[in-house]
């Protein structure tokens, strides 16, 4: 499959066409940051683009007239606040880029500055808007200062390289930010390239820029807070189904999951320009509660089984001890679910399933479960479905050419029971497994996009 990650003609288009087009309709922008290169190269992941306050529908008008003079089809907000991450991708096109649409810099609700304020400090680059450099630099500690509470080495080094250059103009502006006590002292650091002093005062410069902040601008600021506030809430607590992206696979053993997990989790990667926290993967359970063989190790009755390459090593337990069984892992996934969708959704990452609680359909035995199919039917109705449910098929043969820890008919017997699926959720999709890897990931990702993107 080719790659996308690289800095192509149609990004250099891409972007071109953008800031003519926020110039065009009178938008006052500026990039913010790894902007030397544009639009001809792009020296970070993404493109940091701080708008004035109430021009996003403009901008987002913009964005969108873009994409379709391009033939581009998909795209995803994800809303921090008052910053917007534009993912947009086609698939045909293997193409992507992350542009964050920011209406100002704001950290959980207090504006490090007014618009107008950095406004005054923007100037031409090569044909479009960023800030000067004493006020990039001001920004650039600010926000890995308070925020972040950390500065990467690349930044330290943009930041000693401007000092050098402004070091009257930058002291100023350090001063307005944090007053005479906590300016000087990040001054006297910066004079002699101590930053790891000025991390670990990170929290001290927090607490003081919050407070000026907030005693400049109480009203404004508290309104900002209770923003910041609700939209937590509304993402963490609540959690609606819509910030989802929830999947499962399953298949025999011999099947390919890992294999085909791994290249899909790599692709999408490269749409979304992003690292591998994105993409959580879990094998089976939440895991929110522990093996019962490590609870009975622990426990000191029994030593755990940890021969993984043999599933059905171990002989079926009766009948009450399957119940157990089955009620302990089943409510390992009515609390597991719920918890882990709240924690990923939070950057709207995506939560991957290599097997799924619709294994103790189709392979009970790995579980040493010996009940009844409509009472393990049952028990995986009453949990929350996954979005998308991938079922990989391929010629029994084939399978079990590949890996032989489970026996011919068993396989045989595993795809048939896989595909009963379909009649406890709606949303099983079948991906021909013998088909190379590439092809099966192509298939999942124009899915995928289907389903959790939207499409002009």
């Amino acid at each position: 499959m080719e790659l996308i990650h690289n800095w192509t003609n149609l990004h250099v288009e891409f972007i071109s066409t953008l800031l003519h087009e926020l110039e065009d309709k009178g938008i006052k922008y500026f990039i913010l940051r790894n902007y030397e290169k544009l639009p001809e190269q792009n020296m970070g992941k993404d493109i940091d683009i701080v708008i004035e306050p109430k021009s996003y529908i403009g901008t987002k008008n913009s964005l969108l007239k873009v994409m379709n003079m391009l033939d581009i089809h998909y795209y995803q907000i994800t809303q921090f606040d008052r910053m917007r991450c534009w993912y947009i991708m086609d698939n045909k096109k293997h193409f992507g880029i992350h542009i964050d649409i920011i209406e100002n810099e704001v950290y959980k609700g207090f504006e490090f500055f007014s618009f107008d304020r950095l406004y005054k400090n923007v100037e031409k680059y090569n044909g479009f808007y960023v800030l000067n450099n004493t006020m990039d630099t001001i920004m650039l500690i600010v926000q890995n200062i308070v925020a972040y509470k950390s500065l990467k080495d690349k930044y330290r080094k943009t930041i000693a390289r401007n000092y050098a250059r402004f070091k009257n103009e930058i002291d100023k502006e350090i001063i307005m930010f944090w007053g005479q006590r906590l300016g000087k002292k990040m001054i006297r650091c910066l004079n002699n390239s101590d930053f790891e002093l000025i991390v670990d005062d990170a929290y001290k410069y927090e607490k003081s820029a919050m407070k000026r902040i907030f005693m400049k601008r109480p009203f404004y600021t508290l309104r900002g807070i209770v923003r910041f506030l609700c939209g937590k809430i509304y993402r963490v607590i609540l959690c609606p189904k819509k910030f989802w992206r929830f999947i499962a696979v399953e298949a025999p053993d011999g099947t390919g999951k890992t294999t085909f997990i791994n290249s899909l989790v790599t692709e999408l990667r490269k749409y979304y320009v992003s690292d591998e926290g994105r993409f959580c993967i879990h094998h089976f359970r939440p895991l929110i509660l522990p093996n019962l063989g490590a609870v009975g190790e622990r426990a000191g009755v029994m030593k755990q089984d940890t021969d993984f390459t043999k599933p059905h090593r171990a002989k079926p337990a009766g009948k009450l001890s399957s119940f157990i069984r089955m009620t302990y892992y089943w409510m390992d996934y009515l609390l597991g679910i719920p918890y882990l969708l709240r924690k990923e959704v939070q950057a709207e990452k995506y939560t991957i399933f290599d097997r799924y609680i619709f294994d103790f359909l189709a392979d009970p035995k790995r579980a040493r479960i010996s009940l009844p199919y409509r009472v393990r039917r049952l028990f995986a109705r009453m949990v929350i479905k996954p979005q998308i449910i991938f079922v990989l098929n391929a010629d029994p043969e084939i399978i079990y050419k590949r890996k032989q820890e489970l026996e011919l008919d068993e396989i045989k017997r595993q795809l048939s029971e896989f595909r009963k699926i379909e009649s406890i959720s709606p949303n099983v999709i079948y991906i021909d497994a013998g088909q190379p890897v590439d092809a099966m990931t192509t298939q999942a990702i124009d899915i995928i996009f289907d389903k959790f993107l939207f499409k002009i």
